[in-house]
């Protein structure tokens, strides 16, 4: 097998890279250098050196396919960027992430009109993959009875559950850590608040009291103040 591998970084402005070939043995493998590949970003040149003859393998063929594929990684948006940028925009649209396997949300019906959006955002980034696996989302309406709404109880105190755990490690971390940043502290605050709005509209589009949070949200709230203090206590001392 061939693949490249991570080299001693020598200067900030070179990527570089080994190609090697690898052979597999019974005891231990067999590791071949067959290219030194590097990018140097001062004058934006790709390069290939020291490239070995091989008899089974087209090594300048492999050192051009990892210049294009450079090419792509430089102008493209990879699978973990487009998630980001969709997870983003459904906590913007209050989404639940349901709890089986896979991107399943729940979407309260207020924000109908940005699914749409996301569906046609989807829709246009399926066209400019540069890989075979297709990009689709689909929407569907859930029946608005009694039964769903139960269901969906269920699925957003799992949910949020989550979300409250990981908001009181952060912040006790913080607090404990003594961090010194009260742009972050505060930037969690406003995490934690939002979280806080999102439970009271979730409990209008239930139509119940989601009174199974309140024990966890005492104590996130007690964590939010105590990080608010801090970042106010911060800022006075820098301000003085």
């Amino acid at each position: 097998m061939r693949y490249c591998r991570d080299n001693k970084r020598t200067s900030t402005d070179i990527l570089s890279r080994e190609l090697v070939k690898e052979t597999l043995n019974q005891k231990t493998n067999n590791y071949e250098k067959l290219a030194n590949i590097s990018y140097d970003k001062k004058d934006g040149v790709f390069r290939a050196e020291n490239l070995a003859p091989d008899d089974a393998i087209d090594v300048p063929a492999c050192c051009r396919k990892a210049e294009e594929l450079f090419e792509l990684y430089q102008k493209c948006a990879n699978r973990k960027q487009i998630e980001t940028i969709c997870v983003n925009y459904l906590r913007g649209l209050e989404a639940t992430k349901l709890s089986i396997t896979g991107h399943m949300y729940f979407v309260p019906r207020t924000h109908m009109d940005k699914v749409d959006v996301f569906e046609d955002f989807i829709t246009l980034l399926g066209g400019f993959n540069r890989k075979d696996t297709p990009l689709m989302v689909n929407s569907f309406y859930i029946i608005d009875d009694e039964k769903q709404r139960s269901k969906m109880t269920e699925e957003f105190y799992a949910a949020v559950k989550k979300e409250i755990a990981e908001y009181q490690e952060r912040a006790d971390y913080f607090i404990k850590s003594g961090s010194q940043s009260p742009a972050v502290m505060e930037r969690w605050v406003m995490k934690i608040q939002a979280l806080e709005e999102k439970k009271k509209h979730y409990e209008g589009v239930l139509r119940r009291e989601l009174d199974g949070l309140d024990d966890e949200f005492a104590t996130l709230k007690f964590l939010s103040q105590e990080l608010q203090v801090r970042a106010n206590n911060i800022r006075f001392q820098k301000a003085a």
